[in-house]
C-alpha cells in the first residue's frame, strides 16, 4: 500500500514469456476506480525487431471466472524503438569512421535529439579530448578494447556534447546506456556497422491505463489482469497500481493506452 488511495502489486514475476503468453493475477477493483498495468521485456540482440503485446482482461473474481478481454485495452510494444536501456558490445574489429547514433525521447515520447558519434583511431595513445568523437586504440588489444568502451561511455556523458537525458557506463567489454533521470528518457540506438556493435540486451516498457468504468458492470465483472504475449521467449515482468480518488470521478475516456515513454 503506497497510501490509502494507491495500491501497488507485482503482477508478473520475472520469467520467460513466449508466444504462448502469460496472464497475471486478477486484481479486484471493488475499492478502486483506476488501474495502471506496466510491463517490461528484456530482449536479446536477435529479438530487437520483435513485438510484445499486452492486453487487460476482466473477470468476475480472482479465480478468473468468466474471464474475457476488455475492449480497447491492448497495447503493442515494438522492441526496437524507445528502449529503456541497452547494452552493446563493441567488437575488436571496430575501426576508425565507424559511427553510432543515439536518439533520446522525453517521457511523452517526443524525440529530443539525435546525435551521431564517430570513432576516431589514435593508435595506442589515449587522449581525454572528446567532442562527440570516441577514441579507440589498435583493434584487438585487450587494453585498447577496454579503452574503447570507457571512451564511448565518456562521450555519451560529456556535459557539452553528450546525449540529452542519457547516461553511459562501461565495463572492459560492454557499454550500457540508460536514462540519466530515472526513466524519464528513452532511447534508440543505431550503428553504421551492426557487426562491430553487437547488442547484448535491451529493455522495453509498455503501459496500459484503465478506468474501472470500462469494465462490463452489467455482467458484474470486478477484477482485472494483464496478459502478455511475446513473439519469442524473453524475460518479462509487470506490476499494477490501483488507485481511487476524486480526480477519477470526472467524465473521461474509459480506457487510455500509453506506451513508455
Amino acid at each position: 500500500m503506497l497510501n490509502e488511495n494507491l495500491k501497488a502489486d507485482v503482477a508478473i514475476s520475472p520469467k520467460a514469456v513466449s508466444s504462448n503468453g502469460t496472464t497475471s493475477t486478477y486484481f479486484s477493483m471493488k475499492d478502486y476506480d483506476h488501474a495502471i498495468f506496466a510491463w517490461s521485456v528484456e530482449l536479446a540482440s536477435a529479438g530487437l525487431t520483435t513485438t510484445s503485446t499486452g492486453t487487460v482482461y476482466q473477470a468476475l473474481d480472482g479465480a478468473a471466472t468468466s474471464g474475457a478481454g476488455l475492449a480497447s485495452t491492448t497495447a503493442i510494444v515494438t522492441a526496437s524503438s524507445k528502449l529503456t536501456s541497452i547494452t552493446i558490445i563493441p567488437q575488436t574489429a571496430i575501426a576508425s569512421a565507424d559511427t553510432f547514433t543515439l536518439t533520446s525521447y522525453d517521457k511523452k515520447g517526443t524525440a529530443l535529439t539525435a546525435l551521431t558519434y564517430t570513432l576516431t583511431s589514435c593508435g595506442t595513445t589515449a587522449t581525454a579530448t572528446i567532442i562527440r568523437g570516441v577514441i579507440i586504440g589498435t583493434a584487438g588489444g585487450t587494453a585498447d578494447f577496454s579503452t574503447t568502451c570507457t571512451y564511448i561511455a565518456a562521450a555519451i556523458n560529456d556535459s557539452t556534447t553528450g546525449s540529452v537525458g542519457l547516461y553511459g557506463s562501461a565495463t572492459s567489454t560492454t557499454v550500457t546506456i540508460r536514462s540519466l533521470n530515472g526513466g524519464d528518457t528513452a532511447l534508440l540506438f543505431t550503428a553504421s556497422n551492426t557487426t562491430n556493435f553487437t547488442i547484448s540486451t535491451a529493455t522495453r516498457m509498455g503501459i496500459i491505463e484503465v478506468n474501472a468504468r470500462a469494465m462490463t458492470m452489467s455482467s458484474n465483472f470486478t477484477n482485472l489482469a494483464l496478459n502478455v504475449v511475446n513473439e519469442s521467449a524473453y524475460y518479462t515482468s509487470a506490476f499494477v497500481i490501483r488507485g481511487k480518488g476524486s480526480r477519477y470521478n470526472n467524465a473521461q475516456q474509459a480506457a487510455k493506452l500509453t506506451q513508455l515513454p
